[in-house]
């Protein structure tokens, strides 16, 4: 299989019982339902392959191209979105359900990771909203200076984002 993004050979790694494959370039591609072995961040599987990812070196792509399934080369990819906070958009193939990641994804998947509490809490906001959500993320996600809300009337949602980032800065 060639990368989907470079056409160049995938090279092929097993992490735990789990074949991947991955780009030179960062992308890594997941058979049918692979990625789930993998989008928990505390997996030691996901731990592993994230940390692998980090030590290849990064290109300039074109992230906007639209790309075919390297399993299945004669099927374009559907880009979709991972979680219900829309942060990560990845390309899955209509055909086979494989799953390819472009460099950084996988950690932006593992930075968004919602416990199931936070999920249950998140689906109880889109029912009170018609399925909208309104997400206040701080400027700088990671910082001790970042901006909090202004009103004292916020949403369980901004609640839930405010406890998931202190826990960041805890953790």
């Amino acid at each position: 299989m060639d990368c989907p993004r470079t056409n160049t050979p995938l090279n092929e790694v097993s992490i735990g019982d789990t074949k991947v494959y991955f780009s030179s370039t960062g992308g890594v591609f997941f058979d049918n339902r692979q990625i789930f072995h993998f989008s928990d961040p505390n997996l030691k599987t996901a731990q592993v392959l994230v940390a692998h990812l980090q030590t290849l070196p990064t290109e300039c792509i074109d992230l906007t191209k639209r790309i075919n399934c390297p399993k299945c080369p004669d099927i374009v990819m559907m880009r979709r979105f991972f979680t219900p906070l829309k942060v990560v958009e990845l390309d899955e193939c209509p055909n086979c359900a494989a799953i390819w990641l472009d460099n950084g994804e996988l950690e932006k998947i593992h930075e968004n990771h919602l416990t199931p509490k936070e999920r249950e809490l998140l689906r109880l906001d889109m029912a009170n909203n018609h399925g909208f959500i309104q997400v206040k993320i701080p400027k700088r996600r990671y910082s001790v200076d970042a901006e909090k809300p202004e009103s004292k009337a916020s949403s369980s949602l901004e609640k839930l984002a405010q406890l998931a980032y202190l826990s960041l800065l805890n953790g």
